[in-house]
């Protein structure tokens, strides 16, 4: 009685095969996801405001919610920066709970009144972030 030759068959050599590729599979997608997961994402202040316009008298009113640090709010009407037509002067008023912006006005051409006015925020990685938006009739 003969016995068949014995097969070499290369089954050992494909799961290896195979299971490297999933090995490395693996590690990308880990380390893909790492990646992805570690964004940094700037934290927009939780504020609550009142933008009010009384014949072109501005008035932002802080009702509360996060203090914005001295220098790291603008604000905006008619879509140009007038922080500096502010009073008490918001460069070094940190603006909390219970402060109140004012502006006269004088900084509109005569005989126009503002059509909006918009707070914005500087985050501390310079991203801007509009934090209210008022527009007037």
């Amino acid at each position: 009685m003969s016995f068949p030759p014995p097969r070499d068959s290369a089954v050992s050599e494909i799961l290896g095969a195979l299971l490297l590729v999933a090995v490395i599979s693996l590690a990308v997608s880990i380390v893909g996801v790492t990646i992805i997961s570690n964004i940094e994402t700037s934290q927009v202040p939780a504020v609550s405001f009142v933008i009010t316009n009384q014949s072109q008298n501005i008035s932002v009113f802080h009702t509360g919610g996060d203090s914005l640090p001295a220098g790291s709010y603008r604000i905006y009407v008619n879509d140009v920066d007038q922080t500096a037509s502010f009073s008490p002067d918001p460069g070094i008023t940190e603006f909390k709970a219970g402060t109140v912006l004012h502006s006269n006005g004088q900084f509109l051409p005569p005989g126009q009144g503002p059509r909006n006015a918009m707070v914005i925020y500087r985050g501390p990685d310079g991203k801007d972030v509009v934090l209210i938006q008022k527009f007037f009739s």
